[in-house]
């Protein structure tokens, strides 16, 4: 059973600083351990030998959120090095799910790495057979969403979505609107990396071309405009935002 979710109200936006009943000091010490671990880069671990870009603690709580959602398809945007895919398989793997069953893991980048390419291809990872779809190109294309939900629609379950690519604010706020409608009512949209505003200005997250002012575009500045449009999804914090994450306040729940 997955926890209750928060309403779309503004208290999870407040600022601690506005609510005195808020233990601002031990968010700031989650801030600032958060930005050590960051910029020691903790993230960068593996998982059944693959390099994999998330933090630990990380890894653990969408693992449970796997467990309890129990989604047929688990969709990400961002394959990189395919480590994240292949941590989606396990975990579907582990909970019984078999190529033979159908659904599974789809995956999607705007450009295929060789890493990935050797790991869910040429020479295939153990749990690589349940990453069933692949696709290389702008994650909010018509033609890939079009691809993803045909292949979806053949074998239809439970879907989660897993947002991870580009961090740029109008980008994930334009995923959020194609990608918010792939998930199956009561199912889960996961925005990875809202902390990206609070590492800007770190050697994490310094001005680039790419990034040229991550305090003001971000996925968390995206999450904020989608939320004050939408009443359909809300805020589940349980699971990220009471220890050390890159998505803290990011887990939304589906109405159904």
């Amino acid at each position: 059973m997955l926890p209750s979710p928060v309403t779309n109200s503004t208290d999870w936006r407040t600022p601690p600083e506005a609510r005195p009943d808020l233990n601002f000091v031990v968010r700031d010490l989650q801030r600032t351990f958060l930005r050590v671990a960051d910029n020691l880069r903790w993230y960068e671990q593996t998982w059944l030998g693959v390099p994999i870009w998330q933090l630990p603690e990380d890894l653990v709580a969408l693992q449970r959120i796997v467990f309890d959602a129990d989604p047929k398809w688990i969709v990400e945007t961002g394959t990189k090095f395919g480590g994240s895919a292949i941590f989606f398989a396990s975990l579907l793997a582990m909970m019984g799910r078999t190529p033979g069953q159908g659904g599974g893991v789809i995956t999607v980048d705007i450009h295929e790495t060789a890493e990935a390419r050797e790991l869910l291809q040429d020479q295939p990872h153990r749990f690589a057979p349940l990453v069933r779809q692949r696709l290389v190109g702008d994650a909010k294309a018509p033609w890939m969403l079009a691809a993803m939900r045909a292949t979806i629609a053949a074998d239809p379950g439970p879907v989660l979505v897993f947002l991870d690519d580009w961090h740029d604010g109008d980008h994930v706020y334009a995923e959020l609107q194609v990608y918010s409608k792939l998930v199956t009512p009561g199912g889960i949209l996961i925005v990875a990396d809202t902390t990206f505003e609070d590492l800007a200005d770190t050697p994490v997250v310094v001005p680039s071309e790419k990034y040229p002012d991550a305090k003001r575009s971000n996925p968390r500045v995206a999450l904020k405009r989608f939320l004050a449009e939408r009443n359909d999804f809300a805020v589940v914090p349980d699971y990220t935002s009471k220890g050390i994450s890159n998505f803290p306040d990011s887990v939304l729940r589906k109405a159904g």
